[in-house]
């Protein structure tokens, strides 16, 4: 039981980014023991783990159910059995041993603060988007819009609540452009005429032809996306974004793009892709990043985890030691809030968690909040933050 807590305290440490080396060591270990502890390690770095713990802990005396467990444990000592169910036990109770450290270890009078600023109820964003037509026609689409068949320049397109496709038209010597803006709060997906999906994420747009040409298919995006291209040996696939540009023949990846951050990130998923920017050249393989500084063109590859920057496409948020200015960007942009740093040191704090897309924002505070480093204000869509 000891080691247990000692354990959740580590992990707790290791939300906030504070782990000494010893820690961080200790840790390694106790996840490579066993598959049942990384799946512990996985469900304690969830939102979801948290705001249920929260709930149960509120209603659950844990010293009588500790009670229990000590007679039990005491009774049944001298069987031999006793220590194999008490390894699975563990793997099992170890997330509920996490939410009584974290939640005897918050200052309850802060927890209760908390609770009345986030009666806004702010809401996750939805599928929505904004088509625009070679001739300047404006459709709104999305969850609110109705299905519909449109016909344009030659070409079907069948529109539902979540997304577009693009009817097969096969090549064209003239290439008619379209347009898709996804607003703040949005999120939407585009199937193109060659059969390549796109899955777009808030405050993105995107132009493509509504038929390809006869040599190559070309794109441009701003903002985020991740890219299933069809394959074509004959025609490469092309992305262009700020001042690069990538170049594929048929793959799966993420490209980051929004001219504020003043970078874009190249992930590659799967195949290969190379990627072009001013003077030079590199090529990508499955599992590494090619970050791209906007103003110089300066290029840095590097290894990274792949579904850190693409789970926002199935539902999720993953942040691996991730500064806080950069966490709440991206949930600026999906929650459609403004966040304002009152204190600048706050947004140089590093943290690491596992959250659903689709919560409402409450909980993703409510799991923020728990690293004990931050303090958040919500006065109406305006979150304040300021370090503890």
């Amino acid at each position: 039981m000891k080691e247990a807590f000692e354990i959740a305290r580590i992990i707790q440490k290791s939300l906030k980014g504070k782990l000494s080396e010893s820690e961080e060591k200790l840790l390694s270990d106790w996840r490579k023991v066993s598959e049942e502890n990384e799946h512990a390690f996985q469900r304690m770095i969830s939102e979801d783990f948290y705001t249920v713990g929260m709930e149960k802990l509120e209603t659950y005396d844990y010293r009588v159910a500790y009670g229990r467990f000590l007679q039990k444990k005491y009774q049944r000592r001298r069987k031999r059995r006793f220590l194999i169910s008490m390894a699975r036990v563990a793997a099992v109770a170890l997330p509920f041993v996490m939410a009584v450290v974290l939640y005897v270890g918050l200052n309850r009078e802060e927890e209760q603060t908390l609770r009345p600023s986030l009666a806004s109820n702010i809401l996750p964003g939805t599928s929505k988007a904004v088509l625009t037509l070679a001739n300047g026609q404006m459709i709104p689409l999305g969850k609110e819009t109705t299905d519909s068949t449109i016909i344009t320049d030659g070409t079907q397109i069948s529109a539902s609540g979540s997304g577009i496709t693009y009817a097969d038209g096969g090549e064209s010597e003239a290439v008619v452009y379209n347009k898709l803006d996804i607003p703040r709060g949005g999120e939407f997906c585009l199937t193109l005429s060659d059969g390549t999906r796109v899955w777009l994420n808030s405050e993105t747009s995107i132009q493509y032809p509504v038929v390809f040409g006869t040599k190559e298919r070309r794109v441009f995006i701003q903002g985020e996306a991740y890219f299933e291209v069809a394959k074509d040996a004959k025609k490469p696939f092309t992305v262009q974004f700020m001042s690069s540009s990538v170049t594929v023949l048929g793959t799966s990846f993420n490209i980051r793009a929004y001219p504020e951050e003043k970078q874009s990130q190249t992930t590659l998923a799967e195949g290969s892709v190379r990627i072009y920017s001013p003077g030079s050249s590199m090529l990508l393989k499955p599992g590494e990043q090619a970050e791209v500084k906007a103003l110089s063109g300066e290029m840095v590859k590097k290894e990274v985890e792949v579904k850190t920057f693409t789970s926002w496409k199935d539902g999720r948020f993953v942040f691996e030691q991730e500064p806080l200015e950069n966490i709440m960007r991206t949930l600026e942009r999906w929650y459609d809030i403004r966040v304002i740093f009152r204190d600048e040191g706050a947004k140089r704090i590093s943290l690491s968690g596992n959250l659903k897309r689709y919560g409402d924002f409450s909980q993703v505070m409510n799991m923020l909040q728990m690293t004990g480093d931050v303090r958040f204000e919500l006065h109406g869509n305006d979150v304040y933050i300021t370090t503890e």
